[in-house]
């Protein structure tokens, strides 16, 4: 570890806690006989739920290191899509192109950004094409919890080598037959967001309906957007507290993706992006429930590249050569039995999908049209014996995917709830992720086997303490072998005088395992998250800083600044199902550099302000 790497680190966390110390809106810890209040995912373990293994079960009982955020830390982020939400979320480190909405890179605990698996209700939203997830094309007002898998999940889900993101939307409100919300902000560079959202339910049928639009001049030069996103979701309750279910999303905007001034290149984008699911849920029993859904995807996007300096085409060919564009569409669907008994919680099932992808790729040199199909089907099984305080879940899955050899996974997991404080976690999986379909290299996709411990505790008042060590060796393809280990650290403390405390400290070694040389590019080896929040019910404010230690190689002249965000909100009028708010934003206040390489460079200090009005 080099002098730099500890100054660049040292720096990081003293300047964390200086702030904090300064900008802290009172005591951190409450006198005798104060009311506790409660801190969203405090006790998460004891009284939450995770769908790790396809089926919701206490986090208690979740071997695998889950993070979950909830709706009410989505507010008060005044975060535009899920991309916002991700950078405050330990162990993962986001690179971005730009400002609200524009791409942006998801990797989780330094795995490469190809093996993140994003799932919106359970169902692919990452672009198979190109193995992308664009975590900026999700709005973040239709979301209602967020749900992080850090390590190999491919037991569950199938081709997820470093980890799964599921974005849970938001449900028909089921109390009144119609209420909603309505909200506008306005901020540097022209950049704009406005939403309406509607939801209510009447008799057995319950809607929720979202429409927006985000909008930019471009807070990074070349990167303006224009992006409409509609969403909708229907229900209809049948007895036996069963439902059928559907939903629609879409998103078409206009972008500027790419600006790199060392290659006089920028990049303009149009993306059409579809997504419609149809389901049911019924018990067929006390203890069995059958759930069966089908969807369809379709994604389209169209790029053109030119010169910064003349607005010139950037290719060699001049003029005369084709956009690049690609085009999938995915048509699948899934069906699973989940039994509960009184020590099981076993679910199995099979996926299946129909992949159409066509397209061209271009280059300098040359023009390369694709048409690729494959039909990927998988069948899967995951259970959960609970004995007292232990549980153990094992699970066994094997895929089909065409384009690749059939694939066989594994993994082994186990909790032990050793006191009321106390919560022990290990985890051990075989899992696997998918090469690029388009790609003309080898075909066969990269390994992994991973091993974790884990332990929560809340023996000391007020706060909650995590720690997970994780072990990942990966294989494959064109990957030379390679290990990855780490240790991972998150704190939070309970609200006192309406005051709460967050961090995460991530570290990771990456080397090859020939001859032990680090590896750099996108393996990040430090990742720092803080969190200092307070709200009163009137008013709340949220401080947030993200620092990442980019580890690339010199020639990439990547910087390691730290980002410092401040969200403040103020409830002006409440009565019963009516508010009225307000709410301003500065991001990246010390106006940082941060970014991985300066082919993206960072956003800097922008502000934003708006209204929300409840109904």
């Amino acid at each position: 570890m080099t002098r730099p790497f500890l100054q660049h680190s040292l720096r990081a966390v003293l300047t964390a806690v200086g702030l904090i110390a300064c900008l802290a809106p009172g005591p951190l810890w409450a006198a005798d006989g104060e009311e506790e209040e409660t801190l969203a995912l405090f006790s998460a373990w004891q009284e939450g739920a995770s769908g790790a293994t396809r089926s919701p079960k206490p986090l208690s009982q979740t071997a695998e290191n889950v993070t979950v955020v909830t709706a009410a830390e989505i507010v008060a982020l005044n975060a535009h899509t899920l991309a916002d939400i991700l950078d405050t979320v330990p162990g993962l480190q986001l690179s971005h192109n730009g400002g609200p909405g524009i791409i942006a890179y998801t990797h989780i605990q330094s795995s490469s950004f190809e093996h993140v698996l994003l799932l919106l209700d359970s169902i692919p939203f990452t672009n198979f094409g190109a193995n992308f997830s664009d975590v900026s094309a999700i709005p973040a007002r239709i979301i209602e919890r967020v749900e992080i898998i850090k390590g190999p999940a491919s037991t569950a889900w199938g081709s997820a080598l470093g980890g799964v993101i599921n974005v849970i939307t938001k449900s028909p409100e089921r109390d009144r037959s119609l209420s909603g919300t309505a909200a506008a902000s306005i901020g540097s560079r022209s950049t704009s967001d406005s939403a309406l959202e509607l939801s209510g339910s009447v008799n057995r049928l319950g809607y929720y309906l979202s429409a927006g639009f985000l909008g930019s001049d471009g807070l990074v030069p070349k990167t303006g957007i224009n992006s409409n996103n509609l969403h909708g979701r229907l229900t209809w309750d049948l007895p036996n507290q069963g439902q059928i279910f559907a939903q629609a999303t879409g998103s078409f905007s206009r972008q500027g993706d790419l600006y790199a001034t060392a290659y006089d290149l920028t990049q303009q984008d149009d993306k059409r992006q579809i997504n419609a699911l149809v389901g049911l849920r019924q018990p067929l029993t006390d203890r069995l429930e059958l759930a069966i859904s089908g969807f369809h995807t379709f994604n389209r996007q169209e790029s053109a590249y030119y010169n910064i300096s003349d607005g010139a085409v950037w290719w060699d060919q001049g003029a005369d050569l084709p956009k690049a564009f690609g085009t999938e569409s995915t048509l699948g669907g899934t069906a699973s039995l989940t039994w509960r008994g009184y020590q099981h919680l076993l679910v199995v099932g099979g996926d299946y999908r129909h992949l159409k992808i066509t397209g061209n790729s271009v280059d300098t040199k040359n023009y390369s049209p694709y048409n690729r199909k494959a039909d990927r089907w998988g069948l899967f099984l995951n259970d959960t014996i609970s004995l007292g305080s232990f549980s153990i879940t094992p699970g066994l899955r094997f895929d089909r995917p065409q384009t690749a050899p059939d694939q066989f996974s594994a993994s082994l997991g186990a909790t032990w709830q050793l006191s009321n404080n106390t919560l022990l976690r290990a985890y051990v999986a075989k899992g696997y992720g998918m090469p690029v379909i388009t790609s003309q290299f080898d075909p066969r996709p990269t390994k992994i086997l991973t091993a974790q411990l884990g332990a929560e505790n809340t023996s000391i008042p007020y706060l909650w303490l995590k720690a997970t060590l994780f072990r990942n060796m990966t294989w494959g393809a064109d990957t030379e072998q390679q290990l990855a280990q780490g240790l991972e650290l998150e704190l939070r403390t309970k609200p006192v005088f309406h005051t709460s405390l967050g961090a995460g400290w991530t570290y990771t070694d990456t080397h090859r395992t020939s001859d032990g040389t680090p590896v750099h590019d996108d393996k990040p080896t430090q990742t720092l998250k803080l969190a200092l929040t307070y709200n009163d019910g009137t008013f709340r404010s949220m401080l947030t800083g993200r620092h990442i230690f980019w580890n690339n190689t010199a020639d990439e002249n990547g910087k390691n600044g730290l980002i410092w965000d401040l969200h403040l909100g103020a409830t002006l009028y409440q009565k019963e199902n009516t508010a009225l708010e307000l709410f301003v934003s500065g991001r990246n206040l010390f106006n940082s550099r941060y970014y991985s390489s300066d082919f993206f460079p960072n956003v800097g200090r922008w502000f934003e302000g708006g209204m929300r009005v409840k109904f």
